[in-house]
């Protein structure tokens, strides 16, 4: 199964296919959120509105743009 990491400067980002079938966002090993497809969950990461305020209003990072920028992982 795929998944997504991104290592931003705060902590590790995760977006993996949960048992729903849905595509969780996890953040420090917290579920932040639920999403229809992968790439609404890094379009959060994206925006930073994610629901965690450090993350959120983190500024002056290189976040990147789109969830094929993100590693891919296989499990």
């Amino acid at each position: 199964m795929k998944s997504y990491c991104y290592k931003s400067p705060l902590g590790v980002f995760l977006i993996k296919r949960q048992s729903s079938g849905c595509w969780g966002l996890w953040f420090k090993d917290n579920l932040l959120g639920s999403y229809h497809s992968e790439m609404a969950a890094g379009d959060d990461v994206y925006t930073q509105s994610t629901g965690d305020y450090d993350w959120d209003s983190f500024q002056n990072a290189e976040i990147p743009t789109d969830i094929y920028e993100w590693e891919v992982m296989t499990e």
